[in-house]
């Protein structure tokens, strides 16, 4: 592959520096900096996870190496730069929802969003919200959801970062971000880039990862403006173009090449009026992709759709400490794509969330209830319950139905489409302690979850694979997370532990499901000293089944990182980076016949100005 186009997104990055004027002083709130309240706000009684900005720094710039490192969840991998899709809980990519600045924004195609497309330096905190949580935000929300977001800060500060990146595979990466900021208006920016031919040998046979190559630019922005001291406006953009060569297998070769491009809009008027806090949100997503079985032909398949999203969130503060949420949603969703003949969807949705934190006892309640062209919907709702016992044990229950919805491939595919397919729905109920020290944090949680009329594609008697609901699934297992972090004499160590137990079965086969292990832990391990910074990360998943029957299996792995940063200057103008992954050079497969790489280097160069 040529970079070319890396290096004219060098060059037209220096073209996007911001400025702004000073403005008149106001009050701060924090309901302003935080692009999606209800993630905090309706969540207290569920497991909650925030990864850090160094933490994100770590594993930039995939989604999948933040996650997969950081977090219970397991991923399916078709090798590095190809299809990457979470299994949460033990459920499919389908079931676990992407939240963009409060929007759900899973494909309208397929219901997924592939992580190997989010670039995480065009965000400032990634959360991961354990569990179920339709009634916050829709489909898809069953095993647990992702959220990307972005802040506003008001603080007169103008900062930029530009990071440079080259590492093995013929890798490069590219990174500048800015913020800028007065009293009442705020701008920040971030472009990126990546390119590789990302051609690893396969470790233990001649082979290497032929036609894997890929490129991707994406671009975050956002404005935000006081109108008065009751009134802010704010506006977040999101864009992304990628291309890559899809790999073969070990036995198979590829030719095949995926191209698409995606953008979001949103807008928000959020009002401030004594005990009434008011948003209304205004979203635009486009996405699109043409598919090449042999990337030396001009003929492809595509797909198009367009979503209009608007949502109008009214709180009121009924007395400290007790809120009363009033949400309405309305979607339009227009898509067609080769083997989809044009379709339009509609729904709406109505949802009422109460919560009451009663000092030591809090609970929450909520419902919500969605009308559509295309299927019948449920009544979903969520019930949870806390008690801190003392100030250091806290616990927590949570009971909810969820669901998700047929997507445009199940229902409008051309060869195979069914439109009288119902939502799954799913019940769920989770148990979880929490301890919390000055230096330590342990947290353990017990969930259920029963998956009803699962959507799976079956052939029929024809041969002709369609779309059904026909399975139960039942999943349960255990989630445990340690934190720990201490300070001696200005040596910063800091520890964090995952490890889950996941088991599921299905109902009909009385077997485990396939791509699900059963044990994960990762366990990050931190030293910071004046301008010097180490991390070690270690990553063990254990043994799937590759078929239905459990006759098949692919053996566990584990997997270590690690890294080292200087800083130079004064307010660390430059930090020099390496890290090895794959330390110990082990060879190791997430999906069968596909390997991941075996040892590899990545070397950066950060400045601040």
């Amino acid at each position: 592959m040529k970079n070319t186009k890396f290096y004219i997104l060098f060059l037209l990055l220096f073209y996007a520096l911001p400025a702004l004027a000073q403005q008149d002083s106001i009050t701060k709130l924090e309901e302003v900096v935080l692009s999606d309240v209800k993630l905090i706000r309706h969540s207290r009684t569920q497991e909650i996870s925030v990864l850090n900005d160094s933490t994100i720094a770590e594993n930039e710039p995939s989604l999948t190496s933040l996650l997969k490192y950081n977090t219970p969840i397991f991923f399916k991998e078709n090798g590095v730069g190809g299809v990457s899709s979470p299994s949460f809980r033990g459920t499919t990519a389908s079931q676990t929802a992407v939240v963009w600045n409060g929007i759900n924004i899973n494909s309208r195609f397929n219901g997924q969003t592939d992580f190997n497309t989010i670039n995480t330096s065009n965000y400032n905190n990634i959360t991961v919200r354990a569990g179920g949580g339709s009634v916050l935000y829709g489909s898809g929300a069953i095993g647990g959801s992702i959220h990307l977001n972005n802040r506003f800060r008001f603080d007169g500060e103008f900062d930029n970062r530009l990071r440079l990146e080259t590492g093995s595979f013929d890798t490069h990466i590219l990174n500048y971000s800015a913020e800028a900021s007065s009293e009442r208006t705020s701008v920040y920016i971030n472009l990126s880039g990546i390119a590789s031919e990302n051609d690893y040998e396969y470790l233990g046979t001649e082979k290497r990862n032929e036609n894997g190559d890929f490129y991707n630019t994406s671009m975050s922005a956002g404005i935000a403006h006081w109108l008065n001291e009751n009134n802010i406006l704010k506006f977040y953009s999101n864009f992304y173009k990628g291309e890559r060569g899809f790999s073969g297998t070990l036995a198979a070769p590829s030719n095949s090449k995926y191209e698409d491009v995606n953008s979001r809009n949103l807008f928000e008027w959020k009002g401030f009026f004594n005990n009434f806090i008011s948003s209304l949100k205004l979203a635009y997503l486009d996405e699109a992709y043409k598919y090449f079985e042999n990337r030396n032909s001009q003929n492809f398949t595509y797909g198009k759709a367009a979503t209009q999203i608007a949502k109008y969130d009214l709180t009121y503060e009924i007395a400290p400490g007790m809120n009363l949420n009033a949400l309405l949603d309305y979607r339009n969703t227009d898509g067609k794509g080769s083997d989809i003949a044009e379709n339009v969807r509609n729904f709406g949705a109505f949802a009422l969330l109460f919560n009451h934190d009663l000092d030591r006892f809090f609970y929450e309640v909520s419902a919500r209830k969605e009308v559509t062209n295309t299927y019948e919907s449920p009544l979903l709702y969520s019930l949870g319950a806390g008690y801190s016992m003392t100030s250091f044990y806290e616990v927590r229950l949570n009971f909810s139905r969820n669901f998700r919805i047929p997507t445009y491939n199940d229902l409008f595919w051309a060869s195979g489409g069914n439109p009288d397919l119902d939502p799954e729905t799913s019940y769920q109920g989770e148990i979880s302690q929490n301890l919390l020290f000055s230096d330590f944090e342990f947290n353990v949680t017990a969930f259920l979850m029963k998956i009803d009329d699962l959507l799976r594609w079956v052939p029929n008697s024809r041969g002709t694979w369609r779309p059904e609901n026909t399975e139960s699934v039942k999943n349960y297992g255990l989630e445990f997370r340690g934190k720990f972090e201490k300070n001696y004499g200005g040596h910063h160590f800091s520890l964090n532990t995952n490890y889950s137990y996941t088991k599921t079965n299905d109902e009909v086969l009385d077997k485990e499901l396939i791509y699900t292990p059963r044990h994960k832990g990762t366990a990050s391990l931190g030293y910071t000293y004046n301008d010097l910074s180490l991390f070690y990360q270690f990553l063990y998943n254990g043994s799937i089944y590759t078929s239905s029957d459990n006759n098949y299996q692919l053996k566990g792995y584990g997997v270590s990182n690690a890294g080292i940063d200087y800083s130079f200057g004064k307010k660390d103008f430059l930090t020099l980076g390496l890290e090895v992954r794959n330390i110990y050079n082990k060879s190791y497969q997430s999906l069968p016949s596909r390997p991941m790489p075996g040892r590899s280097y990545n070397c950066s160069l950060s400045f601040k100005f």
